[in-house]
């Protein structure tokens, strides 16, 4: 395999910044298994790196002219959304580009990539599962339950008729200090439902873009995630009408929709645990067909 790293040099100004946060080099360690099946012909935008030097440096002008299958692109927290604009103004092939962070995810293949970026997926979560994985992967935020949470009892009602809900109007009804972020977040009503929007710091941007991701919804592609530690709540989420949907819960179960995970986990806090799935900092379970098919596939 071919790969151009793309160096985001407004993020990764300096060599020793660069040490510190760039994922290139366990990325390449990743993606180059079998030792040797991975030849980086050259970089695009860079600028000093903790790779080695004597590697050809392309204009991303020129980059169409280059061999490659993969655009691997590197740089502290990059939004590949712009990258992407300009790689198609370029006249480039952007299911090619890949963010570092992402193929780390374990499971990871260019195909698999490329069909979830090709699928608009819209995930409904209880918590920040969601904005997670969008923002791992770098997929179009395709769902309004980003940046926010809600409890198990409010989740579970608002999803058998979440289309009816969603057309209701948000009700703004207090803000709340978080002493871990720093931050006063606002709380909202949906049609009876409550929900905490502790990613926003003012009810007004929390409320634009809940309005202007909902209207994105993909309804013939949804995954809806949640955890739980009661069966019962796990009984009542395998019933909704929704073709993939998990739930992470700390016990064995044979229901379909419900994804065990080890108490021992990250402390035993099933939060962080089930986060994790979506980060691929708990490889429990292949979330690439998770995403893609809604299957519990183990990863050994």
């Amino acid at each position: 395999m071919n790969i151009v790293i793309w160096v985001q040099y407004d993020t990764v100004a300096t060599q020793d910044k660069a040490k510190g946060k760039s994922l290139l080099g366990a990325a390449f360690a990743a993606l180059d298994k079998p030792k040797g099946s991975v030849n980086i012909v050259g970089v695009v935008e860079s600028v000093p790196m903790p790779i080695d030097n004597k590697l050809n440096t392309i204009d991303k002008h020129e980059l169409a002219n280059v061999d490659h299958d993969m655009v691997l692109v590197t740089g502290h927290d990059v939004d590949i959304n712009p990258i992407l604009a300009e790689a198609v103004a370029l006249g480039l092939d952007a299911d090619k580009f890949v963010l570092d962070r992402t193929v780390l995810i374990p499971g990871f293949t260019l195909e698999k990539y490329k069909e979830l970026r090709h699928s608009d997926l819209s995930i409904l979560s209880m918590g920040w599962w969601a904005g997670i994985a969008y923002h791992k992967l770098g997929l179009p935020e395709l769902s309004p339950t980003i940046g926010m949470y809600t409890n198990e009892e409010s989740f579970i009602n608002f999803l058998p008729e979440a289309r009816w809900h969603l057309k209701k109007d948000l009700h703004f009804e207090r803000t709340e200090y978080n002493p871990d972020l720093g931050i006063n977040y606002p709380i909202f009503w949906l049609d009876g439902t409550q929900w905490f929007m502790n990613g926003y710091t003012n009810d007004a941007d929390a409320l634009e873009l809940w309005n202007e991701r909902k209207e994105k919804i993909n309804w013939a592609n949804v995954l809806v995630t949640m955890h739980t530690s009661s069966p019962a709540v796990l009984e009542r989420f395998d019933c909704l009408p929704y073709a993939k949907k998990a739930c992470f819960v700390p016990f064995e179960t044979e229901l379909a929709s419900g994804f065990y995970l080890d108490p021992k986990l990250c402390g035993g806090n099933l939060l962080q645990a089930s986060e994790g799935i979506a980060t691929g900092a708990v490889a429990a379970y292949d979330v690439w067909d998770l995403l893609l098919y809604g299957k519990k596939t183990s990863i050994n």
